[in-house]
């Protein structure tokens, strides 16, 4: 997959993909005028890893004609998870708010029945609020203060083609991030402190049906930030790659990373030998959405994960256990 170094159009004026690769920033120009709104879906994902067993995932995005809010909160000890969803038509001012870059500062915001979300970007921090009074019956306050954010932390951004040339995917992975703040769910109630966040930001012109594996995670070693991540998305034409690691704010790219289960648990490794780790899965966590014209079904599987990666020195940096995931996905 080739570097893309400078920044281009990401489609033709016709919603045609243009410009294809990965980068190190946002170097893909998104005119979502010149992209079919019907088969337009738009993510911002934050994921929050604290105190080794508990993961708080805060949604907005839509996909074409459904537009989602939501809170998870997931103890991998207990299984237990506390959640708010809402899940409602598009409305094309939403779309029309959601940002086309996420390095520029900006406000992302839902307000409806009691529900109350904000994803705020500026250049040195990103900020979270979650608020629900008495949504459906259940109350929720969350803040949280992300930091380790710069203008030169590297992330992993990639381009693709899907199984046609107006199906395409633009997929913005940041990881290692400090997450500081508070989160209360009903009558759960943690103060985070040193969480470690991920932000997943895609924006896509997707075909109705497309299957997904993608895994994320991180920690600190040696004092400095490490994470990874990997994915690929399968269609009609075969298999497209989001994988690398991030080591002192420095991102990897990989080639191919294997999957490969070994009894209960699991291994991933790429054939370069940079990137190897061994994987004890904790918890399962299955989601089937009850939705009528659409259907995303998918396994998370938390779990320990601990290896190895090589830099391009050549070096190997052991990674000691940490909680990270895998999903599998059939959207």
């Amino acid at each position: 997959m080739n570097e893309v170094l400078t920044v281009e159009k990401l489609t033709d004026a016709h919603g045609a993909i243009a410009a294809t690769g990965y980068a190190r920033h946002l170097n893909f120009l998104l005119d979502k005028k010149a992209v079919n709104s019907s088969r337009l879906n738009e993510w911002d994902v934050y994921r929050i890893h604290f105190d080794g067993r508990y993961v708080l995932q805060l949604t907005l995005g839509h996909a074409s004609c459904a537009m989602q809010a939501s809170a998870t909160l997931t103890d991998l000890a207990s299984g237990a998870k506390h959640e708010i969803n809402r899940v409602v038509p598009v409305r094309p001012s939403f779309s029309r708010a959601m940002p086309v870059n996420p390095e520029v500062a900006h406000m992302l915001q839902y307000f409806a029945h009691n529900l109350h979300v904000q994803f705020e970007t500026t250049d040195k921090f990103r900020r979270l609020a979650f608020t629900a009074n008495d949504y459906n019956g259940i109350k929720a306050e969350i803040n949280l203060m992300l930091t380790n954010v710069s203008r030169s932390k590297e992330k992993l951004v990639v381009a693709t083609q899907l199984d046609k040339p107006k199906h395409w995917c633009l997929n913005y992975v940041e990881n290692c991030f400090v997450v500081n703040g508070y989160v209360r769910i009903e009558d759960v109630a943690y103060q985070i402190g040193n969480g470690f966040g991920i932000l997943n930001w895609c924006r896509g012109a997707l075909p109705y049906r497309c299957k997904w594996v993608w895994g994320n995670g991180g920690t600190t070693v040696n004092e400095k930030s490490f994470g990874f991540n990997i994915g690929w998305i399968s269609d009609e034409d075969g298999q497209i790659s989001e994988n690398a690691f991030f080591y002192d704010n420095k991102m990897y790219k990989l080639n191919d990373v294997e999957e490969i289960r070994v009894g209960d648990d699991y291994r991933y490794k790429d054939a370069d030998g940079k990137f190897d780790f061994s994987v004890e899965p904790i918890f399962d966590s299955y989601a089937k959405p009850p939705l009528l014209l659409a259907n995303n079904k998918s396994h998370k599987v938390f779990g320990k994960w601990s290896g190895f990666v090589a830099l391009d020195d050549g070096t190997r940096v052991k990674i000691p256990p940490f909680v990270a995931f895998c999903e599998h996905a059939d959207n």
